[in-house]
């Protein structure tokens, strides 16, 4: 065997007991999304392979919060840093609890597990968490006229509440997500001492017959049979994986009552009426109709 090959078994020797008995951290748990107000625990698991724990430290953008020294008295030491509120009773050598949150809490968070000597072996991993402030209503609807027919130009626009970071909005019309080419923004506006944000997102497009469905038909006939149409605008406010919440506003069709001697108009002739609902509130409602030519 050349002296190549016995360095490289010595090496790959050396790498299987090294691995075999080397600290090492198994999990790491920080909520990505966070809100303000709540609690969260920070989790850094570890396998210490035989070794003994000399220290846990945790650190938020690269400043030291927390630290856990076993057998020392006291075990948890806490240092101040902006955002960071560490409940001790409820922290431990693989878990710390931050309570009450803000919106300094957000950054990068990292755990860094340290043996006894000979070895001092240190592992670490970060992973980053955002706290929000979600917005304390809804997203509301305005803009909309009182009637609209095919042709006519329908601009509405949604607004959320005030938030941080800003909240995401989309529009839906019946249920589908609407084409980019609809949209208006969105804009934000700053508002408050602590840049809280408002955004506006805006839907404009030309209103057509084919926005209009009628509920639960299921053939062209009864398509035409049905009075009613409807065409449902929604707006749904997003923040992270904390906050959802929509409005949603229906123009209703309807055939309205003909003049004496007048022949009754087919369904898709004459568009009115509506209101609007969702599951946070109401508004102002859109009517629609189409003019017989």
């Amino acid at each position: 065997m050349t002296s190549r090959c016995r360095l490289q078994v010595l090496w790959t020797l050396y790498l299987i007991v090294y691995n075999a008995f080397c600290l090492r951290l198994t999990e790491l748990k920080i909520e990505e999304h966070t809100l303000v107000g709540n609690s969260t625990r920070l989790e850094c698991k570890y396998d210490l392979q035989g070794e003994k724990l000399y220290t846990v430290k945790w650190y938020k953008d690269g400043n030291e919060f927390y630290r856990f020294l076993p057998g020392e008295s006291p075990e948890i030491q806490v240092f101040d840093v902006t955002g960071v509120h560490v409940d001790e009773k409820l922290s431990t050598a693989e878990s710390v609890v931050l309570r009450p949150l803000e919106l300094a809490s957000s950054g990068k968070y990292r755990c860094e597990v340290s043996a006894e000597a000979p070895s001092f072996q240190t592992v670490t991993n970060h992973s980053s968490m955002l706290t929000v402030a979600p917005p304390d209503e809804g997203p509301r609807i305005s803009g909309g006229q009182d009637r609209y027919k095919p042709g006519d130009t329908v601009n509405v626009n949604c607004t959320s509440g005030r938030s941080k970071p800003a909240v995401q909005l989309a529009w839906y019309i019946n249920g589908e997500q609407v084409n980019s080419s609809y949209l208006r923004g969105p804009y934000t506006d700053y508002v408050g001492r602590e840049g809280l944000m408002v955004t506006t997102l805006g839907l404009k497009f030309e209103a057509g017959m084919q926005h209009f469905r009628a509920p639960g038909s299921s053939g062209h006939q009864q398509h035409r049979n049905r009075l009613d149409r409807d065409m449902k605008l929604k707006c749904v406010a997003t923040l992270g994986t904390v906050y959802w919440k929509s409005k949603e506003q229906s123009a209703l069709a309807h055939r309205p009552r003909p003049s004496a001697g007048l022949p009754l108009p087919a369904a898709e002739d004459v568009l009115a009426g509506g209101d609007e609902q969702d599951a946070d509130s109401r508004a102002d409602p859109v009517h629609v109709y189409q003019e017989n030519g």
